[in-house]
């Protein structure tokens, strides 16, 4: 049956305008958005998890007759699979935090660039704070057995270190025994909370840096950081002891005419393997596949990239994974031959 593997098993926490959503494709859904789900299930405190779970599986059984919601076009998470509702939540996204200390130029949020450090930083927490108590939530999720033991948290953004309530979540599922939790960062700022994941093995790390010199980095991320991101990157990759079985994974958005030279691509592989990355990943700008259409010649010139850089990964010896964005191009490419 056509289902969509994203509802199946996932909730995800966003920032005030969108709210709590069964979908965790939200800011990629064709800029349209997904709904929050409704107050009936959501009061503001708390969730009714039986009602989330009885509307969760309507949202899928539309999908399964071909009813689904016009956010959902073009989504590679549709797809022939089993629907098995085992009313649990095996994925979790959190990303109700907007601000961030790099101005990416594919970044479709571009919330105000601050940092910990900025003055009068507790009155921009106070404008961005989301509307509910996201850990109050999670200890609940707990607490009424419906989040799976193995369950994948993801902390995403904004730029998620800089969210006040971040240390205190992440030892929070680490103190509970989650040990498969993964970071998206730009890795500006150093985390204690973080070494102390890559420490136990509880933490991957996903850090977006897209360029593989100081020039081209400073223009996809509109910050001079590149030094200090590589620097914060082998820091932690020196905590790493022989049981550590988690990732650390560089990632590199290709946005076209910005960062789409083989040679950068080359020299993020090289910079890869010389500080420590266990893995490689390659995305590209959403919001472009759907402006340009997925246009022929586009498409094309993207496939050549990755083949490109998927050549480099493999010279340097480091495992890489392709985005789904990345993995559409190929498909799309396929339907058309």
């Amino acid at each position: 049956m056509r289902a969509c593997n994203n509802l199946n098993t996932s909730i995800c926490f966003n920032y005030k305008e969108i709210g709590v959503t069964y979908c965790t494709l939200t800011n990629a859904s064709n800029g349209k958005g997904w709904p929050k789900i409704s107050d009936d299930v959501f009061d503001g405190e708390k969730i009714n998890w039986n009602k989330f779970f009885e509307e969760r599986s309507k949202e899928i059984y539309a999908i399964k007759n071909c009813c689904e919601r016009v956010e959902c076009k073009n989504c590679q998470q549709i797809c022939d699979i089993d629907f098995s509702d085992d009313k649990k939540i095996h994925y979790i996204l959190l990303s109700p935090w907007q601000i961030c200390n790099s101005n990416c130029i594919y970044c479709l949020g571009h919330a105000e660039m601050i940092s910990t450090k900025t003055p009068n930083y507790e009155k921009y927490y106070k404008e961005y704070e989301e509307p509910y108590d996201m850990l109050s939530i999670i200890k609940d999720m707990i607490a009424n057995n419906v989040l799976a033991e193995d369950a994948e948290i993801d902390f995403a953004g904004g730029e998620p270190t800089l969210y006040p309530k971040f240390d205190e979540i992440i030892n929070f599922f680490i103190d509970n025994g989650f040990k498969n939790i993964i970071i998206h960062t730009n890795n500006i700022q150093y985390s204690k909370a973080i070494e102390r994941g890559i420490k136990e093995n509880a933490i991957s790390l996903m850090i977006s840096i897209d360029a593989g010199t100081k020039k081209c980095h400073e223009k996809t991320k509109g910050v001079r950081s590149f030094d200090k991101v590589w620097h914060n990157f082998k820091k932690y990759s020196k905590k790493r002891n022989k049981t550590y079985s988690k990732r650390l994974c560089t990632k590199y958005v290709l946005v076209p005419n910005v960062n789409d030279s083989k040679k950068e691509l080359e020299e993020f592989i090289k910079q890869s393997k010389k500080n420590g990355a266990t893995q490689v990943a390659l995305n590209v700008y959403n919001q472009l596949l759907n402006e340009m259409n997925y246009e022929d010649s586009l498409l094309n010139n993207l496939k050549e990239l990755s083949d490109f850089w998927i050549s480099k990964a493999k010279e340097n010896g480091l495992p890489y994974i392709l985005f789904p964005n990345i993995e559409y191009v190929y498909k799309k490419l396929n339907q058309k031959t």
